[in-house]
C-alpha cells in the first residue's frame, strides 16, 4: 500500500511540476475550496534570500494528528491563479483533496515555497553545470 501511495504521489508531482516564469508581484491569496492556506510573507533563510511560503492545510487538519508534508517549489503557482504569471494555478489543493477523499492518498499538507522572481533560475540551477555553459548560454539562463 505504501509503495502504491508513493507511486501515485510521484505521478502527481510529475504532472504538477513544470517550468514557470518568475512572478513579478505578490497579491493576497484567494481562499481554497477545501482546507485553508497559511501565508508567510517573507520567510528568512541562511542560504537564499527571503521568500513567501504558503502552507495548505486540508479541511481535516486539526493539529493533533501527524500528516505527511509535501514540499513544492514555485509555490505561487500551486493554489491561486491570481498569483501566477499566466493566471493559471496548478490547483494542488483541489487535486490533493480529491485523492484523499477517494482514499488514493494519505493525509498530507502542502508547503509551497515561492520562487525568487528574477533570481529563480540562479536559485534552482545547479552551479557546476552552470559554470560549464558558454557565456551566451549563461546569459540566457
Amino acid at each position: 500500500m505504501k509503495s502504491l501511495v508513493a507511486v501515485r504521489l510521484f505521478i502527481f508531482l510529475v504532472l504538477l511540476l513544470r517550468i514557470s516564469l518568475p512572478l513579478q508581484a505578490q497579491t493576497a491569496l484567494q481562499q481554497p475550496v477545501a482546507g485553508r492556506i497559511e501565508h508567510l510573507g517573507s520567510f528568512a533563510s541562511k542560504l537564499v534570500e527571503p521568500r513567501a511560503v504558503d502552507v495548505w492545510l486540508p479541511a481535516n487538519y486539526d493539529g493533533k494528528r501527524r500528516f505527511a508534508v509535501l514540499y513544492m517549489h514555485d509555490g505561487q503557482m500551486l493554489f491561486d491563479s491570481t498569483t501566477t504569471w499566466n493566471q493559471q494555478a496548478w490547483n494542488v489543493d483541489d487535486v490533493v483533496t480529491r485523492l484523499q477523499r477517494d482514499g488514493q492518498l494519505q493525509d498530507v499538507l502542502v508547503v509551497g515555497i515561492w520562487n525568487a522572481g528574477p533570481r529563480r533560475h540562479p536559485n534552482y540551477f545547479p552551479q557546476k553545470p552552470f559554470a560549464q555553459l558558454s557565456a551566451a548560454e549563461r546569459d540566457t539562463v
